[in-house]
């Protein structure tokens, strides 16, 4: 229990995470990498980075951030932390493409200007894989939550079956149980990470 309660916080971007961002404090900034880290490169590859030119975004983004911060006022009825962030990032992207010259390879890109994208349809396919970047890291802590949760065995008969595509008769036999049993853990477990991932994705709907 003690695990997921620690996994949880790590995942709250509440009033006082941003305050100990602000306070600059080289653990609080381990978090912030530890919690975005995999979902901004995620965002760049899905923007059409290379994973070098996601490194650097990842970079670029987390230096940003730590310049605003002193200055940054959350207050919900201007805008989420989330949409905060997704602007830094955003831009580091165009300017991660516009230093190495392949501004073009932006997917479905037209014509930006210093900071932002002046199309609003390329805005809302950016926005869109941005919502889609966090869910998938939000599913993705769901999982890692869950491992902790369950015995190993029940765990890795989900795994097996839901997300490394072997069948409930290949598991079964492996683990020299009954297929019925392969698919109740995976039905258990697949359950628990859809209901983390709700709480999870609530949490994150109300930053």
């Amino acid at each position: 229990m003690a695990k997921e309660n620690k996994n949880y916080d790590q995942l709250n971007t509440s009033i006082t995470f941003i305050g100990k961002l602000k306070d600059e404090k080289e653990d609080m900034w381990s978090l912030f990498y530890d919690n975005y880290a995999s979902m901004i490169i995620n965002f760049a590859r899905k923007r059409g980075c290379s994973k070098e030119l996601s490194e650097d975004v990842l970079q670029e983004t987390a230096m940003a951030l730590f310049r605003y911060m002193p200055n940054f006022e959350y207050d919900r009825e201007k805008g989420k932390f989330r949409s905060f962030l997704f602007k830094i990032t955003e831009s580091k992207i165009i300017d991660a493409f516009r230093r190495s010259g392949k501004l073009s390879l932006l997917k479905n890109s037209e014509i930006f200007d210093s900071r932002a994208v002046n199309s609003e349809e390329e805005f809302a396919s950016s926005t869109h894989l941005w919502d889609q970047a966090w869910e998938e890291e939000l599913l993705s802590k769901a999982v890692v939550i869950v491992r902790q949760k369950v015995q190993s065995k029940t765990f890795n008969c989900f795994e097996k079956v839901f997300l490394k595509g072997l069948t409930a008769k290949e598991v079964a036999d492996e683990y020299r149980i009954n297929t019925n049993l392969v698919y109740q853990h995976k039905h258990k477990v697949f359950k628990m990470v859809v209901d983390v991932a709700k709480k999870l994705l609530k949490e994150y709907n109300n930053q």
